[in-house]
Parts: structure tokens; C-alpha cells; sequence
């Protein structure tokens, strides 16, 4: 347990990558909305929507995969093990989804009593996102950042474990998979269907539920290949 925290804490080091960066391109979009938006003039009949929230999730999902490349050799060089090395990572980004949604969801409230930043904006309450039961929606925020911090953590693995030809791999399995799932979709003409199942689903379905389910199989996924991985 002492290693894994240390490995949390290794995170942190350079805190700039993951709390500087993801807050920082955050708060600039945001500025850069209200700024626009205020420059429009006040209507009750136009409410802007932006989506500048999902930068911190991109800027996040980039620092996963640099903390496994960057990290990793350094923690085995000091005899940190595998199961250590995975856990701490788990540790920290379970911590990061909690408390960086913890912010997001108080922003999303000051939003909604500020009657949208005094200029009918929508930033951090997109309309998805709101939903009555207020775990669901502090669940919202926080298991997108869980997806795609494993997602994160699995591709760079994939690099650490098979190299280039893992990724080339990787990315001709990906692009196979969805070019055929489109050419399906289209011969059967299934568009308007999926279409119609999304427009169905409930926004916490969309980013509690489908996250959840596919966290779980990924970060089973990433323990298996980090085992075998090498600096």
C-alpha cells in the first residue's frame, strides 16, 4: 500500500500536466465564451451551448497516456513493482474523476443560480448532464474521466508491451472494426435505428451506465498487459 501511494504521489510531480494544463485550457475556453457570448447581446429566446467542457477531458485522457510512458520505466528503475506501479495509477485517477468532478458539478450550480454567467450560457450544465438524482449527476462528470483514463493507461500499454507494431496493430484492428460496423450499418440500413436508440437513452445512461460498463472490462484488460510489460 505505501508503494502505491508513492506511485499516486509520483503523479503529481509534475503537477502541470494534470492539474495546470486540464484547468487552465478549461478556464481559458470558458472566458472565451462568456466574453463572446456577452458581446451578442442578452436574449431570453437565445441560450448558447458550447462545447469547451469536454477540453479538460481530452487534456486528461492525453496525460494518462504520457504518465504510463513517462512514469512507468522510472517507478520499475526504483523497484516499484507491476501490481504497485497499476494500482497507484488506479488510486490517482479514481481521485482525479472524484474531486475534478466535485469542482465541475459546483461550477455547473453556480451556473444555473448566475442564470448562466448573467449571459444565458451553458458551459458546465450542458442539457444531457442534467438530470434530477444528484449522484447520477456528480456520476456524470466523474466516470467519463475514469473511461478515458483507462483508455488512456490501455493504449499506452499496448506501446510499452508490443512497440510499434502493437499501436499499428491496434489501430488497423480499430479502423477494421468501425469501417465495418459503417458498411453494416449502411447495407442494412440501420442508421435511423441507432439513431433513434441514442435519442431514447437517458443522459446518465450515456455517461454513468456505458462508462461503467466499459471501465471495468478495460481496466481488467490493462492489468493483464502490464504484467508482461517492459520499461
Amino acid at each position: 500500500m505505501n508503494r502505491t501511494l508513492i506511485v499516486a504521489r509520483l503523479q503529481f510531480v509534475a503537477w502541470c500536466s494534470v492539474v495546470g494544463w486540464p484547468w487552465g485550457i478549461l478556464m481559458l475556453s470558458f472566458l472565451i465564451n462568456v466574453a463572446l457570448f456577452s458581446t451578442i447581446g442578452d436574449s431570453e429566446d437565445f441560450e448558447p451551448r458550447t462545447g469547451g467542457l469536454v477540453s479538460i477531458y481530452i487534456v486528461m485522457f492525453i496525460a494518462s497516456i504520457n504518465a504510463i510512458t513517462q512514469d512507468f520505466p522510472f517507478a520499475l528503475g526504483l523497484g516499484v513493482s507491476r501490481r504497485s506501479f497499476y494500482l497507484g495509477n488506479v488510486l490517482n485517477y479514481a481521485g482525479q474523476a472524484i474531486s475534478y468532478a466535485a469542482v465541475l458539478y459546483l461550477l455547473a450550480v453556480i451556473e444555473e443560480a448566475t442564470d448562466g454567467w448573467g449571459v444565458n450560457l451553458l458551459f458546465f450544465g450542458l442539457p444531457f448532464l442534467v438530470v434530477d438524482n444528484p449522484v447520477l449527476r456528480f456520476l456524470s462528470f466523474a466516470l467519463p474521466f475514469l473511461l478515458l483514463g483507462f483508455v488512456g493507461i490501455a493504449i499506452a500499454l499496448v506501446f510499452k508491451r508490443w512497440g510499434v507494431n502493437g499501436m499499428l496493430t491496434l489501430s488497423t484492428t480499430a479502423l477494421a472494426g468501425l469501417g465495418g460496423l459503417v458498411v453494416l450499418a449502411n447495407w442494412r440500413g440501420w442508421w435511423s435505428v441507432i439513431g433513434g436508440w441514442l435519442a431514447d437513452q437517458p443522459g446518465w445512461a450515456l455517461l454513468v451506465g456505458w462508462p461503467a460498463l466499459l471501465t471495468l472490462p478495460l481496466a481488467g484488460i490493462s492489468y493483464l498487459i502490464i504484467r508482461r510489460a517492459t520499461p
